[in-house]
């Protein structure tokens, strides 16, 4: 063989075998924090999402995320603002629970869905975790 040809071979291998690596049609599929629609989040609440705060990851019906919130809302009116919109898109809440500092951990489950809200006060500043996953045992 000659140089050009073995260079002409490398390079050809060099170009296809990223594209073989693709996961599906539309390319790789991205871990972001693109907020889910029916997560319901108080009027004031801003979105941590600086080192990987929050994340988000969705595919076909599978849904993961992980949301960091920031309010100056009090946790009950933070708390009373969720359980009254959750039910707005269809959420059941399953369990209301108060944890040490005066916080509130609620579970909401929607079909194959679950959210799961920590709410808690800290150094004046009212913090909102919502956990979001897919449970197809559920179905």
């Amino acid at each position: 063989m000659t140089t050009k040809t073995i260079l002409t071979a490398f390079l050809l291998t060099c170009c296809l075998v990223p594209s073989a690596c693709q996961i599906g049609a539309n390319g790789p599929s991205e871990v972001n924090s693109r907020q889910f629609q029916d997560v319901v989040v108080p009027s004031g609440f801003r979105l941590r999402d600086r080192e990987a705060e929050s994340f988000s990851r969705e595919e076909a019906t599978w849904r993961h995320g992980r949301f960091v919130y920031l309010g100056s809302e009090h946790v009950a009116e933070a708390t009373a603002y969720v359980q009254q919109h959750m039910p707005r898109h269809s959420w059941q809440m399953v369990s209301n629970e108060a944890i040490a500092d005066d916080g509130v951990r609620l579970r909401f489950e929607r079909g194959i869905y679950s959210a799961d809200y920590l709410i808690r006060r800290q150094d004046g500043v009212t913090h909102m975790l919502v956990d979001y996953a897919t449970d197809y045992s559920r179905r």
